[in-house]
């Protein structure tokens, strides 16, 4: 791909275009004498955001009216996403989704994919090697000596990590020439040696398939798509003209074919400084360089330990673009500088991200842009979720500690996960303990899960009982009294504690732990409300109440319908007609009635009867996803989606086999203990100092009633130990008189 030519790269203001609006200058947060915008009264107050640049909760105001300007770091797509993953970016969807739903901003969401990246293209790289070292051992006696060898290295290399790249790309063309003389054109249309390969297209095929699986993977968790999404591999020419623009306003600069931002030019700069978001970013030069990637070049000619690369200068088998300064890529960080203007321009409301990217990247791509647009703020906020641990450890790739969001989907559903994350505050730190099967195959759970699944149970049955509630009074019926007595103030008293609690805490950094327990008190409080007065509600609070719960959660990205009450009743979409809703349940109710008809023909009893019944609720409709619940006055029906309510009765089953296993296990420790107490009871109380194994070798003396005199070193005891033995004695005559009355009574009765 060719670059822009030399006559194109000149400062041109209007390239990178961002948003129509005039927005106002972020806040210095760096300069002591800023005036924080929020102190303007007349400004709209929004929620107080844990803002990294302040490390305090700063009061949100939009730089343009109502209009906001998000941008997050998305993935580098060369791996599976995994519950790390899920965590981050399900916070960034209920942040995103609480700012503009419940907050009513109008957020332009944008996520960046990064499909340029030196992992990608060693990891492109490995599989391609690996794919052909599999189609030499294909060939099986077909191959030649001289290509088992060369496998055999490319092997050996592959073991060592696969680099010097360069060296690994050409170990691997070298292979695939030799299978292919070996295979004598009788190589399969699929072979990878069947098929031409070059690193600037093998890389992004790779990068395409994993982005396919990413957002995948965010569409099973929930999580809404962004408003635009950007891909470095788009945006080559940009990045080439961005990094131009820098050099000519003197904060970077060219060194053997790579190009280089110059931190110390930054921070001499009047209106610039580095080390906003880290005060001890000048500090560290490995933490600081840990963006330049594992494929960085060896050489240099870095005015600064601490400038970080813009452009490198490919190598051997590298994918490479043409530029000014030569063949080559862009830096990590320079990417969502030139992605993010692109859309947002030269003031952003918000930038995010995990923690992890607090330094370098954040640090620098917040540099870059400011020297880009020679401001001295370019974010006004930026927000960091916290990570995950898995057993005190951050969950990473390079950790291999890491469970994939696919692997998690299978034991939980993503409410049940969305809620595990809920219950965290997102800016903080989060455990997970992994649960491991009985016989080591893998994970079978989380610990803290048990936590999610009794809250999102609690909701369900809410949205239940208020279903069942409407169903049998209706939502109004003209012959039906409205007027309220005590009990109807009660529950909108509790209304109203419920959503200014929910308020305060989605104004206190969108705390969602606390809008859970906010709204679990008026889930309990409407529970009372409905067993205190039966089928004497007052539906249209009733109702009320349940529709505010379903807001604030879909706010939370958990119930996504606000028109109806509750979760949706399954996970997919359905576009089936009413033969096919209804034949499964229709087929249901005509065997039932086969049954019983049969079983009243055949004068079957009362108890089977009753054990018919039972079978159709606790085996055929919890297929049909229908659970019921036997209660006084009828039963009530509660629909689910029939995989998460087979997982339920699983989950059900399985505590209710561990309890009986527990209560087994603790009756055969007692038995055990009481075998054990009966055999020392057998023995006589002058035998015991010499029988009992806690007494073995301790003394050599004993008196004519068997207590020890001497230890074992033949010298006399103490008189408190003789006190201690003579008691211990007594205890045990106790117990023997007691054996031996017991038998005694055994033998009467024989």
């Amino acid at each position: 791909m060719s670059g822009p030519s030399s006559d194109e790269l000149v400062v041109r203001d209007g390239y990178f275009f961002g948003r129509s609006c005039a927005c106002a200058p972020p806040t210095p947060w760096w300069r002591p004498e800023t005036k924080c915008a929020s102190d303007d009264e007349t400004l709209r107050r929004g929620p107080r955001l844990l803002n990294t640049f302040t490390k305090t909760k700063v009061p949100f105001v939009p730089l343009s009216g109502n209009s906001v300007g998000w941008y997050i770091c998305g993935p580098t797509v060369y791996d599976s996403a995994h519950v790390g993953h899920a965590r981050n970016y399900v916070n960034f969807d209920v942040l995103r989704r609480v700012m503009s739903e419940y907050f009513g901003y109008d957020v332009r969401f944008v996520m960046n994919v990064t499909d340029i990246d030196d992992k990608i293209i060693m990891r492109a790289h490995t599989r391609r090697a690996q794919d052909v070292v599999e189609s030499a051992r294909r060939l099986g006696a077909k191959a030649s000596a001289e290509t088992i060898a060369a496998a055999a290295e490319t092997e050996t290399l592959l073991a060592e990590g696969g680099k010097p790249l360069g060296k690994l790309d050409e170990l691997t063309r070298g292979l695939v020439e030799r299978v292919r003389v070996d295979a004598k054109g009788a190589l399969a249309s699929d072979d990878a040696c069947a098929r031409d390969w070059k690193i600037q297209d093998g890389y992004l095929e790779l990068a395409r398939e994993f982005e396919a699986e990413f957002m995948e993977d965010m569409k099973s968790l929930g999580i809404a798509r962004p408003d635009a999404l950007t891909r470095v591999s788009e945006y080559v020419d940009k990045v080439i003209l961005y990094i131009q623009v820098i050099i000519n306003k003197g904060f970077a600069y060219e060194s053997n074919n790579s190009v280089y931002f110059d931190v110390k030019a930054f921070e001499e700069a009047e209106n610039h400084k580095y080390g906003k978001l880290n005060k001890n970013a000048m500090a560290n030069v490995e933490e600081a360089m840990d963006g330049e990637g594992a494929l960085a070049a060896e050489k240099s000619e870095k005015r600064s330990e601490f400038d970080f690369v813009l452009w490198k200068a490919s190598k051997s088998g590298e994918p490479s673009w043409s530029s000014p300064w030569g063949m080559g890529r862009p830096g990590w960080h320079i990417e969502c500088s030139a992605m993010c203007s692109d859309v947002l321009g030269k003031s952003v409301d918000i930038n995010g991200g995990g923690i992890d990217l607090n330094f370098p990247h954040h640090e620098n791509q917040l540099a870059q842009s400011e020297a880009h647009y020679d401001i001295e703020q370019w974010v006004n906020f930026f927000i960091h979720t916290g990570h995950l641990h898995i057993d005190g450890l951050k969950m990473s790739k390079s950790l291999k500690n890491f469970i994939t969001i696919r692997a998690a989907l299978k034991m939980y559903s993503a409410r049940q996960i969305r809620f595990l994350f809920l219950l965290n505050q997102w800016c903080d730190p989060m455990e997970l303990t992994p649960v491991a099967a009985a016989d080591g195959s893998g994970v079978t759970g989380f610990k803290q899960m048990e936590m999610a699944l009794n809250i999102e149970k609690q909701f369900t049955e809410f949205f239940h009982s208020v279903k069942g509630s409407l169903r049998e009074s209706g939502s109004y019926v003209v012959q039906k009294d409205q007027m309220w007595d005590g009990h109807e103030r009660n529950l909108s008293d509790a209304l109203d504690t419920a959503q200014a609690a929910v308020h305060e805490a989605l104004m206190d950094n969108i705390n969602t732990p606390n809008t859970l327990l906010a709204l679990q008190d008026l889930v309990k409080a409407t529970n009372q409300y409905l067993s205190m007065t039966l089928t004497d509600t007052r539906p249209l609070l009733v109702e009320r109440v349940a529709k505010y719960v379903t807001k604030i959660l879909s706010c939370l990205g958990v119930c996504l319908d606000v028109e109806s009450i509750g979760f949706p009743e399954s996970t997919e979409g359905s576009s089936e007609g009413r033969e096919q809703v209804l034949s499964p349940f229709l087929d249901l109710i005509t065997k039932f009635r086969d049954d019983i008809r049969k079983l009243a023909q055949d004068g079957a009893s009362k108890q089977d009867i009753l054990a018919a019944c039972d079978a159709v609720r606790d085996v055929s409709l919890p297929e049909l996803g229908v659970k019921v619940d036997d209660r006084e006055g009828g039963a009530l029906w509660k629909l689910y989606d029939a995989e998460e309510l087979k997982k339920e009765i699983a989950r059900e089953r399985e505590a209710k086999e561990e309890k009986e296993r527990a209560k087994a296990a603790a009756k055969d420790e007692a038995a055990r203990k009481a075998a054990e107490k009966e055999a020392k009871a057998k023995v006589p109380p002058s035998e015991m100092f010499k029988t009992f194994e806690e007494y073995a070798g301790l003394y050599s003396k004993f008196g004519d009633d068997g207590v020890p005199t001497h230890d074992a070193e033949g010298e006399p005891l103490q008189k408190s130990a003789l006190k201690k033995l003579a008691k211990a004695r007594g205890m045990q005559e106790k117990a023997h008189d007691q054996y031996l009355a017991k038998q005694g009574i055994e033998k009467l009765s024989v």
